[in-house]
């Protein structure tokens, strides 16, 4: 519905920054770009325009656009982020430019209503009026440059749509209204919590209100409405549908020659094959119906002139079955649509995760007040985009534990419990109503009341001395050659390693804090250089493996073979010559299972913990009430 100029313009706007219209361009065959897809329309275009027919406000079907200048260069940049489960826009964020030769910025802020605007200059002001808008309070700077910090709305009430203003008059406690005139078009006011542009420019009006919607409609878009044709196109539809009309009752009735003669019908069904004449293939016509009929199927000759009274006619001819009977099994009797109750009744085959549905947090209360009566315990798990890997392992547990629940009560109390997830950026005061400091996060509700609040455990991640690292290598060798190709080795499986060409330097290394998780160490050196660097590597890594190589070129003293003997025997590996690349990691991989032995307590735990939490509270009844915000429910 936008004309061609206009519609690029604002493809380039929307490359540079983020709205709410969302078209993807694509390259067909002939090497023309194509549009894949496009948001459904909320609004119809509002398109306002001065006296000589140039733009002055235009706004797409999701409420982004632009306002320009009856200079033509552009007052405000709007953008759309977000939309609710109406297919409402959530956020508006904008910026503001000068009516200048180089087109200066005024202001900008953000979907949440974050940023900043600067005033005009008034009589006897220093510098221009500013106004920053902060998550709790709004900073106005006057003309003299002095700063007074003006506190917004509570978080838990209406997010505020960002703004506020410099000389103003403010409101009462926890409250500001401010009004500032940016220049001769634009004014931006906050009153209520609510940031609003108002721009005014040679007779055209309009107001743009940024930040949060709250699910209330964009002010001044019209409702989308049927397209409407050209004059010229109706009279042509109308010439059509006479011509059509015209050659209907021509051909209405079909003239026969009488002098061609009847031949008799050898069989009732209609054989057109053979057929000389018309008036022979029109007689055969009459049985067709009755050719067809079939004990099976619907009669022929139902009665409807819409496609629900078709479906109706047809669903009582063919009655849905009533259950899965396996003793008298036929395909007529199990047949039917498949229905949410039918599924219930259906014993499944395997135990499959129940899906947890996503609702907006502006349903919650409403479904909390609904099982309420029911005594239903309602268990709330809180997602959130910025911890993807999290939310997603979170709401994979979730359903896990809905599976195993479902289980144990769906044959004595199906409504036991229900399960839900929210997202937390959908409404910035949701997070702070609840004390929610991370994520995932786990509530509870009961009797309509909140009886558990907790962060989900589970999910922290393994630390760095356990399976998920490579290991870190001290290797002992004073040969070049060996030096070389041992590093190589090493290289090759990807651990990292420090290089010691004597037992002196080796304490060195092994006296520092950073841990080793493994030391290779050359058969050369004498017994007690061996246990002085593997003494000093365990004393800051108990669990440190030991490999020898080269243990059977080194001539022993007699006085030290026993010695000797007992050390090699205490190793984790010995090589009689230098170790290979793939005998490396075979003994190097050992260390994976030793680490598992010592994986910290709640380190990638499983769907227990938090199975023995929500039947916890089911069987107490919601005794237990909600932990105050300090109290998180673990380390995950």
């Amino acid at each position: 519905g936008l004309p061609k100029g206009r519609l690029q313009e604002n493809l380039e706007f929307s490359a540079g920054f983020p709205v709410g219209l969302v078209v993807r361009s694509c390259t067909g065959g002939s090497g023309a770009p194509c549009f894949k897809r496009m948001v459904p329309p909320r609004y119809d275009v509002l398109e306002l325009k001065y006296g000589d027919g140039s733009p002055a406000v235009l706004r797409h079907v999701d409420g982004s656009g632009f306002a320009c200048y009856q200079s033509g260069r552009k007052a405000i940049c709007i953008s759309a982020h977000g939309r609710d489960s109406q297919g409402k826009v959530r956020r508006f964020g904008a910026i503001l430019y000068g009516d200048g030769a180089r087109s200066p910025m005024l202001g900008c802020f953000d979907e949440w209503g974050r940023g900043y605007a600067d005033g005009q200059l008034g009589p006897g002001d220093e510098q221009a009026p500013k106004v920053l808008i902060g998550e709790n309070t709004i900073t106005v700077v006057d003309g003299s440059g002095r700063s007074t910090d003006v506190p917004l709305a509570p978080t838990g009430s209406r997010r505020l749509a960002g703004g506020s203003a410099a000389g103003a008059g403010m409101g009462g406690a926890g409250s500001a209204d401010v009004t500032l005139r940016l220049n001769g078009e634009i004014t931006l006011q906050h009153r209520q919590g609510r940031t609003i542009l108002d721009f005014q420019c040679a007779g055209v009006s309009h107001s743009i209100v940024l930040g949060e919607m709250q699910g209330e409609e964009v002010q001044g878009m019209p409702s989308p409405s049927a397209p409407s044709l050209a004059e010229e196109t109706m009279r042509q539809i109308g010439e059509a549908t006479q011509a059509l009309n015209g050659m209907r009752d021509k051909v209405s009735t079909l003239r026969i020659d009488p002098t061609q003669g009847k031949k008799q019908k050898t069989s009732s069904a209609p054989n057109f094959k053979g057929m000389s004449d018309l008036q022979e293939m029109l007689a055969s016509l009459n049985t067709l119906t009755q050719s067809l009929a079939h004990p099976g199927l619907a009669p022929a000759d139902l009665k409807w002139n819409t496609e629900g009274k078709l479906k109706k006619l047809l669903a009582a001819s063919h009655p849905q079955c009533p259950g899965q009977d396996r003793q008298n099994w036929t395909i007529s009797r199990v047949s039917g649509r498949c229905t949410d109750e039918r599924l219930m009744n259906t014993k499944p085959t395997v135990a499959t995760p129940k899906t947890v549905s996503l609702i907006s947090q502006l349903r919650l209360p409403e479904i909390v007040s609904e099982l309420a009566p029911q005594g239903t315990l309602l268990v709330v798990i809180c997602l959130a985009n910025y911890a993807m890997e999290q939310s997603k392992y979170a709401k994979l547990l979730a359903e896990k534990v809905h599976q195993e629940i479902f289980q144990r009560y769906h044959s004595t109390n199906p409504d036991a419990v229900k399960f839900v997830a929210v997202e937390l950026t959908e409404i910035s005061g949701f997070a702070a109503q609840y004390s929610i400091k991370e994520v995932p996060y786990c509530l509870m509700f009961q009797g309509g009341s909140l009886v558990y609040s907790k962060r989900l455990r589970g999910m922290r991640l393994l630390p760095k001395d356990a399976t998920c690292s490579q290991p870190y290598v001290l290797l002992v060798e004073p040969l070049p050659a060996v030096q070389l190709k041992l590093e190589r080795c090493l290289r090759r499986s990807g651990c990292a390693w420090d290089l010691s060409m004597d037992a002196p330097q080796a304490l060195r290394l092994a006296s520092r804090p950073t841990p080793y998780d493994a030391v290779l160490l050359s058969g050369k050196l004498r017994t007690d250089e061996l246990k002085s660097v593997v003494a000093a590597v365990r004393r800051v890594q108990p669990a440190a493996m030991v490999l020898v190589f080269d243990a059977g070129l080194q001539a022993v003293v007699p006085d030290e073979q026993d010695s000797r003997k007992r050390f090699l025997e205490e190793c984790s590996q010995v090589f009689a010559y230098s170790p290979s690349y793939t005998a490396i990691m075979a003994v190097l991989s050992r260390r994976d299972a030793e680490a598992e032995k010592r994986r910290p307590p709640n380190a990638g735990a499983d769907k227990q913990e938090l199975l023995d939490e929500v039947l916890g509270v089911l069987e107490r009844g919601g005794s237990r009430r909600a932990p105050g915000p300090d109290s998180v429910g673990g380390e995950g």
